[in-house]
């Protein structure tokens, strides 16, 4: 196997898990394999790499010295343009977003949640709830020597939570990908690593570290009202303020305490449905799972940053995310249009223990 499949499959789920399935004993999956060719011609015709840092789900601009700590960003594939030649930032190329036909986007999700508040109220089957997710991450650091270090590491987190915040994290991580190999110690040195091996951790009250934060829970109760829902949205700064990606937090936050209500999945449909410069498409998630993408895009001096929040069609919670980047690359090492973070969600449910999967 030569080492980009290799590194290509590092980053996709373990053949035991039921997502790997559609692979039919292949190395790697057909969607791996087009992103594969896809990055290969990428190199062939690659510019000379820049040093810089971003931030997730903030607009993309100009480079900055002086960062004290890692800032985490879009998680992204390494593929050398030669044997002797400085790699070069490749990501995986970005979901192909086809929009709604014959409604609106206020239209086509107010249908959508109409739909959803109809559905039964599921089942608990236990006091912890479990997901699985995977995503990449690209950790750098401006202020170490030599300039900009990176380092991405692809992470599979398997979560197990209470009401009260407790509970089990469980993260396997891939094999760290430098954008430059010769600043591996550098990044290392700097804490860039997000992991090595399998983490198991067990937490106590309210410390099972989450994405969503913990601002949610002053809050909570959630209202199943839009108007009302989307005051207690606007108490929240979600990261980069944009409504979407609070939506999925707020959803998730409430995912803690078992299965989320109908009614509240709906209304948060609602809130979307009613905020003016939403774009609505159908798309294939990384893993082959069919979602509805409601997306929101900002531009900076000639680059847009497309923020899309993924939903299962059929019962309305978020699962998934992708930050993609178009036009110009501003200091990025990357080529447009580019991934900047993909994340999805493989399997949730309830259990009753934290030795227990759905």
């Amino acid at each position: 196997m030569s080492k980009d499949a290799e590194r290509v499959r590092e980053l996709l789920p373990s053949s035991s898990d039921p997502a790997a399935a559609e692979c039919d004993g292949r190395v790697l999956s057909p969607r791996a394999e087009r992103e594969l060719v896809e990055m290969r011609q990428r190199a062939a015709s690659s510019v000379e790499p820049t040093r810089v840092f971003t931030r997730r789900r903030i607009l993309v601009g100009a480079g900055a010295a002086g960062v004290g700590a890692a800032l985490i960003v879009g998680g992204q594939q390494l593929i050398p343009r030669r044997e002797d030649a400085q790699t070069v930032a490749f990501t995986p190329p970005v979901l192909s977003l086809k929009p709604v036909e014959d409604q609106s986007a206020s239209e086509y999700l107010l249908a959508f949640a109409a739909r959803v508040e109809k559905l039964p109220q599921e089942r608990a089957h236990g006091a912890y709830s479990y997901t699985k997710t995977w995503g990449w991450w690209l950790n750098t650091a401006g202020d170490v020597p030599g300039g900009t270090a990176s380092v991405a590491v692809p992470t599979v987190t398997e979560s197990w939570i209470t009401k009260d915040g407790s509970g089990r994290q469980r993260s396997e991580y891939g094999e760290p990908i430098y954008p430059n190999p010769k600043q591996s110690e550098v990044a290392k040195e700097a804490g860039l690593i997000a992991g090595t091996g399998v983490e198991d951790r067990y937490y106590g009250l309210g410390k099972v570290p989450t994405t969503e934060g913990d601002e949610w829970g002053k809050i909570a109760p959630f209202s199943t009202n839009p108007r009302e829902l989307v005051k207690q949205l606007n108490e929240v700064n979600w990261e980069g303020g944009l409504i979407a990606n609070g939506v999925s937090d707020l959803l998730n936050y409430a995912a803690r305490s078992g299965p989320v209500p109908p009614r509240l999945r709906a209304a948060a449909l609602r809130v979307l449905a009613q905020t003016l410069g939403l774009d609505v498409a159908t798309t294939m998630t990384w893993q082959g799972q069919h979602v509805l993408a409601v997306s929101q895009s900002e531009g900076y001096q000639g680059s847009t940053q497309r923020e899309s929040v993924l939903f299962d069609p059929e019962t309305g919670y978020p699962i998934g995310f992708e930050s993609a980047l178009f036009g110009h690359p501003r200091s990025l090492n990357i080529t447009v249009p580019a991934t900047l973070s993909v994340g999805e969600t493989l399997r949730r449910g309830t259990v009753a223990s934290t030795d227990e999967r759905p």
